[in-house]
């Protein structure tokens, strides 16, 4: 999985809503949005939880601004959030390592200077990822030996080794 494919599914999946006209990564210049839209972008990456499978885990944390004209009245922005936030909610692809989306929150973006005379709304979500291959597809590995070691006890015993299939 990468991040490139998320956006992709991002852009596909929220652009089929009905009302939405427009659907972007957050661009550099807002001249001309087609109304109601909706603006992406990738606000902050950090690690994940490491599942051991020798992938790496990724929290993507993501900005969607809904915008909407301020001619409008305000309902038509709270629906289109609730739809947005209701979309968030359900999807997930887990056969892609996508899980479901961790809403942050919902709330009125006062603070895009640029998008003055708009209704903007700011939705705050999380979305993890794993990149690169799960080691444990596929074939499983040929495991013959199980050692366990007690390092932290006084005295330190001999490690115990079990043959796989053994029942001792």
């Amino acid at each position: 999985m990468s991040i490139e494919r998320v956006i992709t599914i991002l852009e596909t999946e929220l652009s089929a809503l009905s009302e939405i006209q427009s659907l972007s990564v957050h661009p550099k210049r807002k001249d001309r949005i087609t109304l109601p839209a909706i603006l992406i972008d990738l606000a902050e990456i950090e690690p994940g939880s490491d599942r051991g499978t020798d992938q790496t885990p990724l929290l993507l944390h993501w900005e969607a601004r809904v915008v909407t004209s301020d001619r409008d009245p305000p309902t038509v922005t709270w629906m289109l959030v609730q739809r947005v936030l209701r979309w968030l909610h359900e999807y997930e692809w887990r056969e892609l390592d996508i899980g479901k989306a961790k809403l942050k929150s919902a709330s009125p973006d006062h603070f895009s200077p640029e998008l003055q005379g708009h209704r903007v709304w700011l939705v705050e979500f999380i979305q993890e990822i794993r990149v690169a291959e799960n080691i444990w597809d596929g074939e499983p590995p040929n495991i013959e030996q199980i050692i366990l070691y007690f390092p932290n006890c006084e005295p330190e015993p001999d490690p115990i080794i079990l043959e796989v299939g053994s029942s001792s």
